[in-house]
């Protein structure tokens, strides 16, 4: 917890009329696109994504054996996609190859990339990443789950000072030590939240997020928030966890919500009485117990770890939202259990390696095949042939093209005739064979990004009088 370092994308309109080679080259050609929505019925292909978002306290430095809890926290949890906080990469070594290296050394293949202060891990090869987002406090990574459905995922952790959800505990957010009496006036409480930097951070992340999302990217984001939720302080917990009577709008969740983002826990585990979800502090056996206590007459327990998503599609839905971690937590300097509360919950099975407990998040994730249709299947010598593709890729250089039968793609079996798709998912494009071209049987296929993968079944139809 307690530390932090503070597209328009332009597509070229580009086809040819005759034989596609590869590589494509340009054309001064204009496409004649026009994208619609189509009336294709499609078989819809549920994909399940399971993140883990874990704070490795240092790098698992603080608890004996603790980088090979990290390891084996990974394994356990058998994520896809795993967000850390606390990355700090000691003595000029690189955390998230170590991390890599020992998951190939268990048969596990993970990519990942260099960052500080936080860092992402996934079984998906990582098609791109951002690091350094507004001071460290993100870095984000695309991985494409098919054709034509790709997923941002941002790791976060925020500032850890004015940590305003101690004032009603009577403790200083700063400091940390106590103060002659709790804060409960909320305004105070918040106005105290907001001179951390955690809501810039915030803000920071919704704007690369919405550009994100506006592009088609479903957007998941895991994190230490080092900040309570909305969802949280509530009437039911005002006088519960030395809350002392105080229901408080946490800012940060407030403004996800506000942009359409869910809290993947309180989807699924929408009681915070029943299934309170504590992450802090985590009452770890394997590490020293002043390590673990900041405020020793308080009640410290709190959700401050978070896997929050959005798409503007509504193809994503929580199957399961559990935290994963040692079962006790700290309240009054000591560990306790948390018995009387009915959390999912999963307990590790090796060395626990941090003062948070982790959450375990599945999504499923909707998606739909990529397809093609004909207006006709039967053309005359020289008729337009109108190509409709739906569902399909958004890479500005996919295309279409008419092989006849018995034609291998990608050969020297060049298309009779191609256009790009430039970046339409769902559309249609029209196509004319050469004057040349023989009566016969044809087909169309959908290839992704100017290669001569296809993406789609072929269509079948016959040319020529």
């Amino acid at each position: 917890m307690k530390n932090n370092y503070l597209a328009i994308i332009l597509f070229s309109f580009l086809f040819m009329s005759c034989k596609k080679d590869h590589p494509l080259t340009s054309s001064n050609h204009t496409a004649s696109f026009k994208p619609q929505t189509l009336g294709v019925t499609n078989t819809s292909t549920p994909i399940k994504l399971k993140v883990l978002q874990l704070n490795v306290w240092q790098e698992g430095t603080k608890v004996t054996g603790g980088f090979n809890g990290i390891v084996d926290a990974i394994v356990q949890s058998g994520a896809d996609v795993i967000t850390l906080s606390e990355v700090r990469n000691y003595s000029n070594t690189n955390f998230s190859a170590r991390i890599v290296t020992a998951l190939q050394a268990k048969g596990l293949t993970f990519y990942s990339f260099k960052d500080d202060n936080v860092g992402i891990v996934s079984k998906y090869p990582i098609a791109s990443f951002k690091a350094s987002i507004y001071g460290n406090a993100f870095d984000k990574i695309i991985i494409k789950l098919n054709v034509n459905t790709q997923v941002a995922v941002y790791s976060a952790h925020l500032d850890y000072l004015n940590y305003a959800c101690y004032l009603p505990r009577g403790y200083d957010g700063n400091s940390f030590q106590k103060i002659s009496q709790p804060i409960t006036d909320v305004n105070a409480v918040l106005a105290s939240n907001l001179q951390s930097s955690r809501d810039e951070q915030i803000t920071a992340f919704i704007n690369d997020a919405k550009l994100e999302r506006d592009s088609g990217r479903i957007v998941i984001l895991g994190g230490d928030f080092n900040e309570p939720s909305h969802l949280d302080w509530v009437d039911a917990q005002k006088n519960l966890f030395d809350h002392h009577g105080t229901i408080i709008p946490w800012q940060g969740s407030v403004a996800l919500y506000a942009k359409g983002f869910k809290d993947s826990y309180r989807v699924k585990n929408p009681n915070p009485v029943l299934a309170p979800g504590f992450t802090w502090a985590a009452f770890n056996t394997s590490a020293t117990l002043s390590s673990l206590v900041w405020a020793p007459d308080a009640d410290e327990r709190d959700r401050i770890d978070y896997l929050y998503y959005a798409d503007n599609s509504n193809r994503v839905s929580v199957d399961e939202s559990v935290v994963f971690g040692p079962s006790g937590s700290i309240v009054r300097g000591q560990g306790y259990e948390d018995a009387t509360y009915t959390n999912p919950f999963i307990i590790p099975t090796g060395t626990w390696p941090s003062d948070h407990k982790g959450l375990i998040t599945t999504f499923s994730i909707t998606t739909v095949v990529p397809s093609l249709t004909l207006n006709k299947t039967t053309y005359s010598t020289g008729e337009t042939i109108t190509v409709n593709f739906a569902n399909g890729s958004t890479d500005s250089q996919a295309w279409v093209g008419i092989y006849q039968n018995g034609k291998v793609p990608g050969t020297s079996n060049y298309a009779s005739a191609w256009k790009y798709t430039n970046g339409l998912a769902t559309g249609s494009t029209t196509l004319t064979l050469p004057a040349n071209s023989p009566a016969g049987s044809y087909f169309v296929a959908y290839f992704k990004d100017n290669a001569y993968v296809e993406i789609a079944p072929r269509v079948a139809f016959t040319y020529g009088n």
